[in-house]
Order: C-alpha cells, then sequence, then structure tokens
C-alpha cells in the first residue's frame, strides 16, 4: 500500500506540512508521493486505494493556485456518483478562524470527495491559527491518528513513530 498526499498551498504551509506527513510515513516503511494537486495526474484518482489532502483557504475562501485545476476537475458533472468509490481519504485543512470562510476549501473538499462516493477514515481534521495552541494543536494529533489508522497495512517489522517533528 501507499499513502498518496496532496496538497494545496499558497504561502507553503499546507506544502510544509504534507512533507512533513512524508517523512512521518516513510519512516513506517510505506510509499508516500507527495505532490502539489495541480501536478497530480487527476485521472489516476479514480486508480487510488489511499490520499490524504492538505488544503489552506485563500483570500475570501479561494483554493490556492496550485489546486484550481484539480478542484475544476472534482467539481465536473459529468463525473459519477461512484467515481471514488475505492479511494479512502483524510483532509486536513489550515486556516485562520478569525475569517469569514475559515478552512472553506477543505470543507468543500472533503464533501465533494465523499458525494463522489469515497470514504473518510478520520473526521475533516480544521486547523486553526487563532487556536491558544495554534494549528499545530490539530496537526499533531491528526498525524497522530492518521498514522494509527495505517498501522494494519504496515511492513512486519515497522512501527509507526508517534512522536511530533517539527
Amino acid at each position: 500500500m501507499e499513502v498518496l498526499v496532496l496538497y494545496g498551498s499558497q504561502t507553503g504551509t499546507a506544502q510544509d506540512v504534507a512533507e512533513r506527513l512524508r517523512r512521518r510515513v516513510r519512516m513506517t516503511g510505506l510509499r508516500c508521493p507527495t505532490m502539489p494537486m495541480d501536478v497530480y495526474c487527476r485521472l489516476q484518482l479514480i486508480r487510488e486505494q489511499f490520499a490524504v489532502f492538505v488544503c489552506s483557504t485563500t483570500g475570501q475562501g479561494d483554493e490556492p493556485d496550485n489546486m484550481r485545476h484539480f478542484w475544476r476537475f472534482l467539481l465536473r458533472k459529468s463525473l459519477p456518483s461512484d467515481a471514488l468509490h475505492s479511494l479512502s481519504f483524510s483532509v486536513l485543512g489550515l486556516g485562520d478562524s478569525s475569517y469569514l470562510k475559515y478552512n472553506y476549501v477543505a470543507k468543500k473538499l472533503h464533501r465533494r470527495l465523499e458525494q463522489l462516493g469515497a470514504h473518510p477514515v478520520l473526521p475533516l481534521a480544521l486547523a486553526d491559527d487563532q487556536h491558544h495552541l495554534g494549528p499545530e494543536a490539530t496537526i499533531s494529533q491528526w498525524m497522530t491518528q492518521l498514522l494509527g489508522h495505517l498501522k494494519p497495512f504496515l511492513p512486519q517489522s515497522a512501527t509507526p513513530h508517534t512522536q511530533v517533528y517539527s
């Protein structure tokens, strides 16, 4: 099994989190291709078994530049409602609750993946810059839960590392 990590990042924060996740997943022995959503061949998504999406929201609820084409693809009305039936996924949103459309992109992405038949393995995670512990409070907990979910798929000799590395 491999864990595909796709990110949408305007300022680099979502990319940093995605790359940190990639390092932690690789420590378990699983393959973990990681790339911006627009670099990924969108047509391959129907063949994926497990994908993780890390995305931020920019401006007034807009998706980052490096996920616009991916997002347009997912919004196609021609996609059947079971197009992603074999996909298990998790979404982590990075945002700031002082904005009206806090984590709007992550919420829309999670909902659209479900509409296309994909199965969430964790509840939607929304990291908040305004949280008294910062976004790291949500990010660390989410990563630990995600690695725990992957445990049954790990090579026999590997166990997930639960220590948080920044």
